[in-house]
């Protein structure tokens, strides 16, 4: 029987991120359509300001409401619709002896969802009024009331601004640094920059500034940088904006309007920005342990607070793994050993476990919550815990 440990050893980070990298590439495709679009759009309402003019009449001018079922869980809500309002112009005009119709008072229009703006854009154009009309000299059967006007291109930029932006920044924030170098690449250079986290053959996320249990550890651990906080927060809310709301606006707002739906997801995923942004900043608080034991205390610093207990406040230490019978993933695997001090768990030391199988990685963090726990005289025990993939 083969051992959990080893069988699913291999990582799947870069495998995951080449599959996903061919999907946001398809999304940034079809953003880059819908921007071409708006583009276009943009350029005939700035051609239409001078198309040649004549004279047409309004012949039918109404508010149109538009019904759509809401559904919950899949199932329409009976008695429950969402409402929206847009303007329905009809004109005639004569071009050559030529009579056309047109329905269009801008070359892209916006699309209204409340019932005051639509009759705001009817009033203006009651039927049987005598209107200019712009139409395009090379082919008369495309005419606008109000030419130069682009304010509806916005159905193009806002999805494909979206599907171009984001997925960008995904991709960016996957390639843009080199692999993490495994430990054996570490080992082989002694001027490696990540050669202060090499401790028993593991790249742990900690400096390892001394590390002689019964005399002296002192390990530190750098804060998350403020720009990468604040970007990581970006991508978190836009992503997370998606589900908690541009789809609810869709399904249950969608009768005030496009713009009402576009402000209320740019609003959320906003703040979902700035949780997530000052979220990460707490969570990646620099950290510092000084464990003495000629003066039988510890000092701890987490972010600008500091403090100190003495050496028998430690409890008990923790050995945390990831379960051995799942696929391994230094992106969010963590292997850690915490130190239980007054009753509060606190990290010591961590790492992803790239370059290792998971029982030589488990081995080594043995070695070292021993060597620890005999320092203390503390109990140890192991924990797996399930990662969410």
């Amino acid at each position: 029987m083969s051992d959990p440990s080893t069988t699913n050893s291999k990582p799947v980070g870069t495998s995951a991120k080449i599959a996903l990298s061919l999907v946001l590439v398809l999304l940034i495709g079809g953003g880059v359509y819908l921007l071409q679009r708006g583009i276009m759009s943009v350029e005939e309402a700035i051609a239409s300001r001078s198309w040649p003019t004549v004279t047409g009449e309004i012949i039918r001018s109404s508010v149109e409401m538009t019904e759509t079922p809401v559904k919950k869980d899949g199932r329409e809500v009976p008695n429950k619709k969402s409402r929206s309002y847009a303007p329905s112009i009809e004109y005639r005009y004569t071009v050559n002896d030529k009579e056309f119709t047109g329905t269009r008072v801008t070359v892209e229009d916006e699309s209204v969802g409340t019932r005051d703006s639509a009759q705001a854009i009817v009033d203006r154009f009651p039927a049987h009024k005598t209107v200019p009309v712009s139409y395009r000299p090379d082919y008369p059967a495309i005419a606008v009331l109000q030419p130069g006007s682009w304010a509806g291109a916005y159905r193009w930029f806002l999805p494909g601004g979206f599907l171009v932006f984001v997925p960008l920044l995904l991709l960016w924030g996957f390639w843009s640094k080199d692999p993490e170098p495994t430990p054996a690449e570490v080992q082989s250079d002694e001027n490696h920059p990540l050669r202060p986290r090499l401790l028993t053959g593991m790249v742990m996320f900690e400096e390892i500034v001394r590390w002689e249990p019964g005399q002296t550890v002192h390990i530190r651990r750098q804060r998350v940088g403020f720009v990468k906080s604040i970007f990581s927060g970006v991508i978190v809310g836009l992503v997370l904006g998606i589900p908690l709301g541009l789809l609810p606006a869709i399904f249950f707002l969608s009768g005030r309007g496009v713009i009402f739906i576009a402000q209320f997801f740019l609003v959320v995923s906003a703040v979902l920005a700035v949780a997530s942004a000052i979220g990460l900043m707490l969570w990646g608080r620099r950290r510092e342990y000084l464990l003495d034991w000629p003066l039988g205390s510890i000092h701890w610093e987490i972010g600008w607070s500091g403090q100190e207990a003495p050496l028998d406040r430690i409890e008990r230490l923790t050995l945390t793994l990831p379960d051995p019978t799942s696929a391994r993933n230094p992106v969010v695997d963590s292997h850690a050993i915490q130190a239980t001090i007054q009753g509060k768990n606190y990290t010591l030391l961590e790492t992803n476990g790239k370059g290792l199988a998971w029982s030589q990685t488990r081995d080594r963090l043995v070695r070292l919550a021993r060597e620890l726990s005999e320092a203390l005289n503390v109990p140890w025990n192991e924990v797996h815990q399930r990662a969410v993939k």
